[in-house]
């Protein structure tokens, strides 16, 4: 049960894209509950959306929500009578809830799941951050937290922050990549020239700290020798673009802003850079991450969620814990090719944790301890 799917752009939309067809092609019989509307033009008009493709061994059931205008939340008030009939009617084995910061349709389908004795597990894909004290208030009032026989992080970050609004155990329920797709026809190259191309794939919207990256990037410049430059791809659309743009041009960065595309042209734009960098300091997984150290490229990003297993500091990329670390990472980059040339060599010959193969074994373990089932 997802309140947001495809086709909002986003990575854990794709990521429940994913983890659907996964279980699928392992004979599981997959439905996707979602308040998302099946065309990009009703999305709203600040969220980000791509035409997809229908799946063919699972079905997206869409459930008609009233919506937030311009930003395709849904507030209907008749979500949890409308998501328990579908359960009712469809009678499943486990009923697993996709949760991040401020779902309200999280919360209508966990009702509804425990309303009827079914199963549950509720992963949470976000960091709660600020927003801890409307998760407590909102337990203390409905006692919420109780429903789900799993409770789940992608992180052990998150996994932590839930379990201290909660007061109970919670376990980590990882995302996953196909990292044979994201890796297949083609090899990272170390940079030859001057220039490295940074790379970031993200929402543009103020918690993503686009800002902060253009602003790293123009300090890092100015510690690199002349003739050397930075360029940097966002790849990724959202409220915060037309400001990022002005920005880069006022701090004097080269860099293009691609809009929302479709994922394997995020791949191919992922190929033709050296260097993926995240500005994000709370990062819950790091999936954008992951998708680059599968492609093979070194990444720079903050020691956030699970970035630390995904990115081995030193080996893979550069973690840093401040701007300024990550103004010195880039500079250190620029200035010293055999270090690149290392970090590219290890990430292409070390693929990246958090397979799809690995990642669906945990999620079924989950499922059985929910439901109380060895088989």
């Amino acid at each position: 049960m997802a309140e947001y799917y495809l086709p909002r752009l986003g990575g854990v939309e794709h990521l429940i894209d994913d983890l659907a067809r996964t279980l699928a092609d392992r004979r599981h019989d997959v439905r996707i509950l979602t308040m998302t509307p099946e065309s990009t033009s009703e999305q709203g008009a600040r969220v980000p959306s791509v035409p997809t493709s229908q799946a063919e061994n699972f079905r997206a059931v869409r459930i008609p929500s009233f919506k937030v205008p311009m930003m395709g939340v849904p507030i209907s008030p008749l979500l949890p009578k409308r998501l328990r009939e579908d359960l009712v009617a469809w009678s499943p084995d486990v009923v697993h809830v996709h949760a991040s910061i401020a779902s309200a349709g999280a919360l209508a389908g966990g009702w509804a799941a425990h309303s009827l004795g079914l199963p549950l597990v509720v992963t949470f894909h976000s960091t709660l951050g600020g927003h801890e004290w409307v998760y407590k208030l909102s337990h203390a009032l409905t006692k919420w937290g109780s429903w789900p026989q799993v409770v789940a992080g992608v992180s052990p970050t998150v996994a932590d922050g839930v379990s201290r609004v909660l007061g109970r155990p919670t376990t980590v329920l990882a995302n996953g990549v196909d990292i044979g797709w994201w890796s297949e026809g083609g090899s990272v190259s170390v940079p030859a020239r001057n220039c490295i191309d940074l790379v970031t794939v993200q929402r543009l919207k103020n918690r993503k700290r686009g800002s902060a990256l253009l602003k790293v990037v123009a300090a890092a410049q100015k510690n690199i020798p002349d003739g050397h430059t930075f360029r940097v791809t966002f790849v990724g659309d959202g409220p915060r673009r037309s400001a990022l743009e002005r920005q880069a041009s006022r701090l004097g960065v080269e860099a293009k802003f691609l809009g929302a595309i479709p994922r394997k042209d995020v791949r191919e734009v992922l190929r033709n850079s050296d260097v993926f960098i995240l500005s994000s300091t709370r990062e819950a997984f790091g999936l954008s991450a992951l998708e680059a150290r599968a492609v093979g490229l070194p990444v720079v990003a903050f020691r956030t969620g699970s970035l630390p297993e995904i990115v081995p500091d030193g080996l893979a990329g550069l973690l840093v814990d401040t701007d300024q670390g990550m103004i010195d990472a880039l500079t250190q980059l620029a200035c010293d090719r055999g270090l690149l040339v290392r970090l590219c060599e290890w990430s292409i010959r070390n693929p990246p944790p958090f397979d799809w193969p690995l990642v669906v074994e945990e999620h079924e373990r989950i499922y059985r301890e929910a439901s109380g089932s060895r088989g």
